[in-house]
């Protein structure tokens, strides 16, 4: 998915409400990266994300040039989906705000994490 506000298009860190609400917040995320034209600079900037977001622990993929996982699932922000072993949509609980509940999205991982387990035997 292509970057939601990057340096040479519609950048937010210019603003100082932004870099206020930036500083303020204590987030580490980066506020300084230009659209990605490769699929190379598109992993970096993911790599980034992941080390300074999730301490490296929470795997990230990075979707192809053309943004076709992005288009096919409306990635947008505030949206979750769960997708099973098989491919399918198991958990989508619509457009966010309103539908983002990870506490929700907790329960339904363990809920298929045991259906799964009970398949198998």
């Amino acid at each position: 998915m292509k970057e939601a506000h990057p340096t040479d298009k519609w950048w937010l860190g210019r603003s100082r409400t932004q870099r206020a609400i930036h500083a303020l917040s204590g987030n580490p995320v980066r506020m300084d990266v230009s659209e990605p034209v490769t699929l190379e600079q598109r992993r970096k900037v993911a790599a980034s994300c992941q080390a300074k977001l999730f301490d490296g622990v929470v795997p990230l993929y990075v979707d192809t040039m053309n943004d076709r996982v992005s288009a096919a699932y409306a990635g947008k922000p505030t949206r979750i989906y769960f997708i099973g072993t098989d491919g399918r949509v198991v958990y989508n609980p619509g457009i966010g705000p309103f539908g983002f509940s990870p506490d929700r999205l907790a329960v339904v991982i363990e809920d298929y994490l045991a259906s799964e387990r009970a398949e198998r035997g």
